[in-house]
């Protein structure tokens, strides 16, 4: 009769917890982006949570106008992202077109990965070495825009 008491009360408690209920959630990602030579354009950011199509294929992509660009800065912030643990790629689109400009092979526009991830060559950093955990609203982040070749 205990044994079925205990295992009961186990029951009840497991399915009333709030957390079982609970989604993983969500909350506003702040990405703060250094050394930009200008404010024309947009910021085309791309966001992956696994290395699955990691840079180029990005799960949720965001293209956000550069407005108050103060001394190379322009602060963003994405709503309603999901917690968890995630990379992100960034392009400076100077022109607003949406695609890496390349001069023979060497991007013409700005980019740049979270954890300002280093490059080999011309090949983007690995996912690992980009990825990072969201866990609270509000959290901030920093991404150096880098650039290899001149202006658009």
């Amino acid at each position: 009769m205990k044994q079925l008491i205990f295992l009961t009360l186990l029951l009840g408690i497991s399915h009333s917890s709030p957390l079982h209920a609970q989604s993983p959630g969500t909350g506003t990602l702040e990405i703060r982006f250094t050394n930009l030579r200008s404010d024309e354009g947009s910021m085309s950011i791309g966001i992956n949570t696994s290395e699955k199509g990691w840079p180029r294929k990005a799960e949720m992509e965001f293209q956000l106008k550069k407005v108050n660009v103060k001394d190379g800065v322009f602060v963003a912030r994405v709503p309603d992202l999901p917690f968890g643990t995630m990379a992100i790629s960034v392009l400076d689109d100077e022109n607003d077109n949406v695609e890496m400009e390349m001069t023979l092979g060497i991007p013409r526009e700005g980019f740049g990965f979270s954890n300002d991830a280093p490059i080999r060559g011309l090949s983007a950093p690995k996912f690992e070495a980009c990825s990072f955990r969201f866990e609270r609203s509000g959290q901030q982040i920093s991404i150096a825009v880098r650039y290899m070749g001149k202006g658009k």
